[in-house]
């Protein structure tokens, strides 16, 4: 409670007191160990020097909370100051922390959204490194790209960036935005995403993401992507693509040439120019058959021009695992909720966004070391399962360093022995 002064209204906190270091201190650390598992990946150090105040919703303790409470779909702001609370008593503290949740509610404003990328960009170079060569598709590590929508709140800050889709009318529903990602195939990892209103088309938005896809690697794209200028792009840095052939094209199998379009658009006069006269590619034609569903014919379009090294079937192959970014996406958007945001200004849309897509990570890399330590695809475990399972082993994380780590270990164990079909 805070005490108003006639006259001497600055010096109400002095006179009232304050929460001393010590526990503070303790809060701090029981936050650090969030059931034993967010420190072991992303460093408190990076949210050190963030605000001056001594506040029970530290950067970090925020940080932890709402980590908490993305992992669990439709957890309120109560769930999150519980789990402070319960966080501020075993730490020792002589005070409880309130139960109201507005200082919880207003804490998220104070993290900087260069401070989520930060910790966002450390999560991807660890899954990077993490990564066996044992999962990578003929010696390459391949990337693969979709997009997906998500809504917000309708509020007039919301509506100046993401109006309404379509025929919408006012006040019927919710604003409506897209996210276009790329995730490893390998780990399953969101590598780098953009964000933007309904009304940009995926393939411009996918063409931020070629700085994220290096010489070698292979670009694994459904046929939303499968365009002239965007595999110019690609090839250009050594990147290999395998897309499915747009429905507007029309070639036979094998090698074909693709001649440079006439109309230069929006491209720059200078890297227009750079871009090559035509594009060799290869068209590779196969049929899939699913019990209970329609045969399909599929064409898909690759840089690799290998035959031998690369043949059909390693090529068919690879593009239907296209779908597990599907549920990549399905992940991200239905299991931890991005699907439907809650926050009201742009600004808070990108940090939710940010938030969720760290806790993503972070699941992620939990499931790869369970992975790389008991020799398990890292593609074969689920992350709803994982979830799951961490949550009934949360309470277990919560004691001394070496029970939490012969916890953590049965965890881990606990994940690659229940692999999915």
């Amino acid at each position: 409670m805070k005490i108003n002064t006639l006259y001497l209204p600055g010096f109400s906190h002095r006179l009232c007191g304050r929460r001393s270091n010590g526990a503070a201190a303790r809060l701090i650390e029981r936050a650090v160990k969030f059931d034993g598992l967010v420190a072991r990946f992303v460093a408190p150090s990076t949210f050190a020097g963030i605000g001056k105040r001594d506040r029970i919703f530290t950067p970090w303790v925020t940080f932890c909370a709402f980590l908490g409470q993305v992992l669990q779909r439709g957890a309120s702001c109560r769930d999150a100051v519980c789990r402070v609370q319960a966080w501020h008593l075993q730490a020792g503290a002589a005070t409880s922390v309130d139960d109201a949740t507005g200082g919880y509610c207003q804490a998220p404003a104070r993290l900087p959204i260069t401070v989520l990328r930060t910790v966002f960009s450390r999560l991807v170079e660890v899954a990077h490194q993490r990564t066996r060569e044992a999962d990578h598709w003929l010696g390459h590590n391949v990337k693969v790209i979709d997009g997906g929508g998500l809504s917000m709140p309708d509020t007039t800050a919301n509506r100046k960036v993401y109006p309404y889709a379509g025929c919408q009318r006012k006040g019927c529903g919710f604003l409506t935005g897209q996210m276009v990602g790329m995730c490893s195939l390998a780990t399953g990892h969101l590598v780098k995403f953009v964000l933007s209103s309904w009304k940009a088309s995926e393939a411009p938005l996918a063409r931020q993401l070629i700085g994220w896809v290096h010489r070698g690697e292979v670009l694994l794209a459904d046929r939303g992507f499968c365009n002239w200028i965007f595999i110019s792009l690609l090839q250009r840095k050594g990147v290999d693509v395998v897309m499915r052939l747009h429905q507007s094209r029309r070639t036979g199998t094998g090698k074909i040439c693709w001649p440079k379009p006439q109309r230069q658009g929006r491209w720059e006069k200078c890297l227009w120019n750079e871009l090559p006269e035509s594009l060799t590619l290869r068209v590779v034609r196969f049929r899939t058959e699913v019990l209970g569903f329609r045969t399909q014919h599929i064409a898909v379009v690759t840089t690799l021009l290998d035959e031998e090294k690369y043949p059909d079937a390693a090529i068919a192959q690879l593009y239907l695992r296209r779908w597990q970014v599907e549920l990549n996406f399905r992940d991200i958007t239905t299991t931890l909720g991005l699907d439907v945001l809650r926050t009201r200004t742009p600004a808070m849309i990108a940090k939710e966004i940010h938030l969720q897509a760290i806790a993503y990570n972070l699941v992620r890399l939990l499931m790869l070391e369970a992975a790389r330590q008991h020799d398990v695809a890292p593609m074969r475990l689920s992350f709803q399962g994982t979830i799951s399972t961490l949550r009934a082993f949360a309470h277990l994380l919560s004691g001394s360093a070496r029970e939490a780590n012969q916890r953590l270990e049965d965890l881990l164990l606990a994940l690659a022995a229940d692999p999915v079909p």
